[in-house]
């Protein structure tokens, strides 16, 4: 009976996820990342082929779906990212067994962590939030069975080459296992070490062979671009120390918050267990990285949860008054809510599949239109050929000051105030549109510079203008 209801539930949430892959809204980040995917399925490099504002391993994994599913990478990406969800779910689901929780605490805690609004926000997106969590997630799973500290330090280190603020709970990890008398425990710890930095090598190559757009994009930007570009539309509040309220506000929809809680609670009995421990300082590095990102946004959560729900399932397997279960109960509930708003809107279409008609619609306006060449656009989701230049969608071009003309040139870069390489290399088309998540501003600035570079409107098609202009 224990196994039938365990694979029920593991059914249903493979279910639940695939779904929330199809009525998530769009969101204007997927542009780089599907874009990205595109250009390093043709074999492109980021940073020196096209900027990436992420290290870089996402792109090279995702690549395949390109060459699978040509035409239809973001809906392709999305049910990658759902099923990489599962897998989290299912690595966390181990982990606690393996640590000693009850097979129902286990199922109980892996199965909430579906209802963190963090976690299921990032479960169906086309972003990089995922690939690293399970990463993560499988490490934990490794660590939990007490050896192959190396292969989870590499896992760890995959998992920061694919998003960098993994590198933090790495680090944790790392130092919570070297920080102690124990000889062997030591040499775990540099076991784990020597495992992230393999871990690392894909990042480390790439930069390499273009250190200082790696270090531009990956690295400066992050730090930067967010504080100019907060503080130019009057939002620099965000920037300060409400950020940690909206920290607080994002583990409270859903059991994040109650779970940490418990958690902490807890730790002081568990410090003295060199495995608990471990993932202990994995969940702590989580949220120490989520509260580093200025402003902060509700994906940064996501890798402080599977170390804390693993954590949690301990909590879970313990006697508890019939309050506290309520209590529990009542942030699950709160963490359906955003889901909830996505499938009533979702009676009027789903966005997966609008976005997946809108694409088509434009691809078969710019044959129409005999467009054979790359397209400058900043939404990159949509276009199967994007121009390079474009590749970080508005998140690049938007800013004013970061690049000089020679690095844009050199970088292959295009920003609303270093667009000199359009006038000199023309894409073949430029593609504005009614893009709802994308800032009107910036579409109005290409439009003028398309505009500038004597290309017209002469088509439109799934709300995009496609502009052109005779050879």
């Amino acid at each position: 009976m224990g196994v039938r209801r365990t694979s029920l539930v593991f059914a249903a949430l493979a279910i639940w996820l695939l779904a929330i892959a199809l009525v998530r809204p769009l969101s204007v980040d997927e542009s780089q990342y599907v874009a990205a995917t595109a250009l390093a399925a043709k074999g492109l490099l980021p940073y020196r082929d096209y900027a990436y504002l992420q290290t870089p391993l996402q792109p090279f994994v995702f690549a395949p779906l390109q060459w699978l599913f040509e035409g239809h990478l973001l809906l392709a990406m999305r049910i990658a990212n759902a099923l990489l969800s599962f897998a989290t779910i299912m690595f966390v689901h181990g982990a606690a067994r393996r640590i000693g929780a009850s097979e129902k605490a286990a199922l109980a805690a892996a199965a909430m962590l579906a209802t963190c609004q963090s976690f299921i926000w990032c479960a169906g997106v086309a972003r990089n939030d995922v690939l690293p969590a399970a990463l993560m997630a499988f490490g934990l799973w490794l660590i939990a069975g007490g050896r192959n500290r190396l292969v989870a330090g590499v896992a760890f280190g995959l998992a920061a080459s694919a998003k960098i603020s993994y590198a933090v709970p790495a680090a944790f990890v790392f130092l919570a296992a070297f920080w102690t008398r124990d000889t062997a425990e030591r040499r775990r710890a540099l076991a784990f070490g020597t495992g992230v930095v393999m871990g690392l090598l894909p990042t480390l190559l790439l930069a390499a062979i273009a250190p200082h757009s790696f270090l531009a994009e990956s690295l400066v930007f992050p730090a930067r671009a967010p504080t100019q570009y907060y503080t130019e539309i009057g939002k620099a509040w965000r920037l300060g120390p409400v950020r940690f309220l909206q920290l607080l506000e994002a583990a409270a929809v859903g059991p994040a918050l109650i779970a940490a809680i418990e958690v902490a609670r807890r730790s002081r009995a568990w410090l003295g267990d060199p495995v608990r421990r471990a993932i202990y300082a994995a969940a702590v590095g989580g949220l120490f990285s989520a509260a580093l990102n200025k402003p902060f946004q509700i994906f940064y959560l996501l890798p402080a949860l599977p170390p804390l729900f693993v954590l949690a399932s301990l909590a879970l397997s313990e006697a508890r008054p019939r309050w506290l279960t309520g209590a529990w109960a009542l942030f699950v509930v709160a963490g359906l809510i955003p889901p909830a708003g996505w499938f009533m809107r979702a009676s009027n279409g789903l966005p997966a599949l609008d976005a997946e008609r809108r694409s088509a619609a434009l691809e078969a306006a710019l044959i129409r239109q005999q467009v054979d060449g790359p397209v400058a656009t900043l939404a990159g989701q949509y276009v199967a050929n994007v121009d390079a230049r474009f590749a970080a969608g508005p998140f690049l071009y938007r800013t004013r000051g970061f690049v000089s003309p020679e690095q844009a040139r050199e970088w292959r870069i295009v920003t609303r105030d270093q667009a000199a390489t359009l006038a000199e290399y023309p894409p073949a088309s430029i593609v504005t549109g009614s893009y709802r998540d994308a800032q009107p501003e910036l579409e109005s600035e290409l439009a003028a510079q398309a505009r500038a570079l004597s290309y017209s409107p002469k088509a439109n098609a799934g709300g995009f203008t496609i502009w052109t202009r005779r050879p």
